[in-house]
């Protein structure tokens, strides 16, 4: 059974709305539980300025999975890409490194990412060994 991993923008998008966090639930209940990464809870906690709610964000992206921290090979792999796309990639700033950092822990676990970005993982495809697909693959 494949192991899934769900990018912020998933997890934004289930919050924000009712309809996609029932088939975010339906999804998480029929392959989950999901592979948490510690990028994504980050990322999450940025979008959470209030303190008082930031335990509840992490608990609920968690939602009973241990969060999973890159490795030092994520980290090398994330940057050797980014140099090899050079250009805008390099200077895209937070967020694509993210994505990169967050594609190079996905391929290395063998993890799928589930992202509505699946542009920028595109172009990370050629360095990184990242699949990507939209929400909600059926497998």
């Amino acid at each position: 059974m494949p192991s899934y991993m769900a990018d912020t923008n998933v997890y934004v998008g289930a919050t924000n709305d009712p309809g996609f966090r029932s088939r975010f639930e339906a999804f998480v209940s029929a392959h989950g539980p999901l592979l948490v990464s510690a990028v994504v809870v980050a990322e999450v906690l940025i979008g959470v300025p209030n303190a008082v709610h930031q335990a509840s964000a992490t608990h609920a992206v968690a939602a009973g999975s241990r969060i999973l921290a890159p490795v030092d090979e994520d980290w090398l792999v994330a940057g050797a890409a980014l140099a090899r796309l050079g250009g805008d990639a390099v200077t895209k700033g937070r967020s694509f490194w993210n994505d990169a950092l967050l594609g190079a822990q996905c391929a290395r676990l063998g993890a799928t990412l589930v992202t509505h970005n699946a542009a920028d993982f595109r172009r990370l495809r050629r360095w990184i060994g990242v699949r990507a697909v939209p929400p909600f693959p059926s497998r």
